[in-house]
């Protein structure tokens, strides 16, 4: 495999970089590309992705993604609102001649791959701060797998993809090698979770923004484009925003934009469900580039890794010799009831500045705007580990006829004393009956959060006034006293996002 020097001088190939991120599929863009918040081309204070080599499918141009067209691919008919579903086998149908005779990528360039990767990984000249999918980038470039095809078709010169000319290998061939590369660089590293639900609960990942979008007119044009490709890629190939918004059970998607606090790299999930199955793609901001994918709820085709900020600990061993072991949630006898986060105690400039949106002070910074939630209200730039969501118990939560249900939410992780707090909340009881709900801080001190008579209570995101000079972390509870004496349903969905600071 070539050095990294070299490699720092190849073009990467859009094809390829699609394929790392996920091979081009069915309905597909074909066309993920510009890794954006990437190492060596370190984002401006807007967040927004370095200039970096402009490469292109067709007449797709991805270094400009205020211009690009999009490239939705064949239409694809929806009329019964299933999507075709993707997998991370690219085709490789034979080009030689022969359609009965499948094309395989050979293990030795996986393993050529992932060594090339292990090299620049523990190559001293290599510059700090690269991302485990950049080095992916680098090593499944056409330049330097020729070498490693060409000593596979010497050794085996009777494979079919040695009758094909080398660039219908890259394009037709190579994707399944970087697909199998991926999956085993990514699988102990993983940042993501196993499904969608547990995302804001997963170490590191930390929620910015979240909205239902109905309209193209509520996203920018990158955004859109985004939109675009996920829902091509998922199998729903739309010519307009709106049509892809239309083609999904809801008649909308979730936009969800999390920052992952060890990278400090902000990821924009869009995911609908199709036919009763969520499904959805996840970019780094502002570009093309993949980060992941839902299907069928599930997470698939990582592209972000866990590093050492934000990680789960119980002690400072965990965390190295950079970084602390803050906030360990313990109970009697130090028994730990919930871990504490691995955190750098390093002071980030813009810290403490106000603000009124996560781009005053600078995501890949690190910093996030706290205090607030939907530009409302004045806030104040924090590190982004500072903000953490909860899940109450697993499982739905039967309400108490005559009495009161408690529902703990152990909170750790996070700063000493809260400065917001947000619950998502879902109460279904079978016939209208007056309730009456509480959040209880780890203090003991109670919050009203709402009293209502109907059969269904649904809150997103509710902000709830919790007092700003008790404890943050700790266990919570959620309290739904029975006022009508006829309770009968559950607690269907609980989840608690806390702003937190020092005192």
């Amino acid at each position: 495999m070539p050095t990294f020097a070299a490699l720092s001088r190849l073009v990467p190939l859009t094809l390829l970089v699609a394929a790392a991120c996920g091979p081009t599929e069915p309905g597909g863009t074909g066309a993920t590309t510009s890794a954006g918040d990437t190492p060596g081309t370190s984002s401006d204070t807007s967040g927004e992705p370095a200039e970096s080599t402009s490469t292109s499918t067709g007449d797709l141009t991805t270094g400009d993604l205020t211009t690009s067209e999009p490239t939705t691919g064949p239409a694809i008919t929806t009329t019964t609102g299933t999507p075709t579903s993707t997998t991370d086998t690219p085709d490789t149908t034979s080009t030689t001649g022969d359609p009965d005779v499948p094309l395989q990528c050979p293990e030795a360039i996986d393993q050529a791959i992932l060594a090339c990767v292990a090299d620049l990984q523990s190559d001293p000249e290599l510059a700090a701060g690269n991302f485990l999918l950049d080095l992916l980038f680098m090593c499944s470039d056409a330049e330097p797998v020729a070498d490693d095809y060409d000593a596979h078709c010497a050794s085996a010169p009777d494979d079919p993809i040695c009758g094909l000319e080398y660039p219908q290998f890259v394009e037709t061939v190579l994707p399944a090698c970087i697909a199998r590369a991926q999956t085993i660089l990514f699988a102990d590293v993983c940042l993501l979770p196993g499904s969608y639900d547990e995302l804001l609960f997963a170490p590191a990942v930390v929620l910015m923004d979240r909205q239902f979008v109905t309209s193209a007119a509520e996203l920018d044009a990158t955004e859109q484009e985004q939109l675009l490709r996920a829902s091509a890629e998922i199998g729903v190939a739309s010519a307009t925003v709106e049509e892809a918004l239309s083609a999904t059970d809801e008649g909308g998607v979730e936009q969800l934009t999390v920052l992952d606090v060890g990278t400090d790299r902000v990821l924009v999930l869009y995911s609908a469900h199709y036919a009763g199955v969520r499904h959805g793609r996840m970019f780094f901001w502002h570009t093309f580039t993949i980060a992941g994918a839902v299907e069928a709820d599930v997470f698939t085709r990582c592209g972000v890794e866990q590093t050492i900020e934000g990680r789960p600990c119980v002690d400072a061993l965990e965390c190295g010799d950079e970084h602390t072991c803050f906030d360990v949630l313990e109970g009697e006898g130090g028994v730990v009831l919930a871990p504490g986060t691995c955190v750098s105690e390093v002071a980030i400039p813009g810290e403490g500045d106000a603000c009124s949106a996560h781009a005053d002070c600078v995501p890949s910074s690190g910093l996030l705007c706290l205090d607030q939630l939907e530009g409302d209200g004045d806030g104040t730039c924090r590190p982004g580990w500072m903000r953490r969501s909860f899940p109450g118990p697993a499982g739905d939560s039967q309400l108490v006829a005559g009495g009161t249900l408690l529902l703990p939410i152990l909170a750790s992780g996070i700063a000493t004393v809260p400065t917001g707090a947000y619950l998502d909340l879902q109460i279904v009881q079978d016939a209208a009956n007056s309730v009456a709900v509480h959040l209880v801080n780890p203090f003991g001190t109670s919050t009203p959060v709402t009293v209502s008579e109907g059969p269904v209570i649904d809150l997103q995101l509710f902000e709830v006034g919790v007092p700003t000079d008790e404890s943050a972390g700790g266990t919570w509870h959620l309290a739904v006293e029975d006022l009508g004496g006829a309770a009968s349903g559950v607690v269907t969905r609980l989840a608690l996002t806390l702003d937190t600071r020092f005192d």
